[in-house]
């Protein structure tokens, strides 16, 4: 794995982590909140979009293209229609979209030390939005 995406996927952690405990620090904050949201689905629709192929777009399996949409359309409505409840259902998200590249065929295989940086990135993003959604808003 290239240094550089070693670096950007932990570097990418500071605002769920940051976020996070501004949240618990200062309650009822919609701005910090509002600006975890944003970041997370900002992230998840990053996620997304990178299962489609670049070099292998004739060899793309069907589903992987598909699920991608289904899992972008269902954190787009999430986002929309429920926004008090989008932290908890984007850590939801996350834990899907990393049991699916984890468990499933559908993925190339990676190396193990991606496997275990988008493990640590997963558990840390979700943990942060839930943190935020339980504690950060009563």
């Amino acid at each position: 794995m290239p240094p550089v995406v070693k670096t950007l996927g932990y570097v990418g952690l500071i605002p769920f982590i940051g976020l996070t405990f501004l949240s618990t620090m200062m309650k009822h904050n919609a701005l910090i909140e509002n600006a975890l949201a944003l970041y997370a689905f900002g992230i998840f629709s990053f996620l997304c979009g990178a299962w489609w192929p670049t070099t292998d777009m004739q060899d793309a399996k069907f589903w992987r293209v598909v699920l991608s949409n289904i899992l972008f359309l269902t954190a787009f409505f999430g986002f929309l229609l429920l926004p008090n409840h989008w932290l908890a259902i984007g850590a939801a998200l996350f834990i899907i979209i990393w049991a699916i590249e984890h468990f499933s065929s559908l993925l190339p295989e990676v190396s193990y030390s991606y496997k275990k940086m988008r493990t640590v990135l997963s558990v840390v993003a979700s943990l942060s939005m839930l943190t935020t959604y339980v504690f950060g808003t009563a």
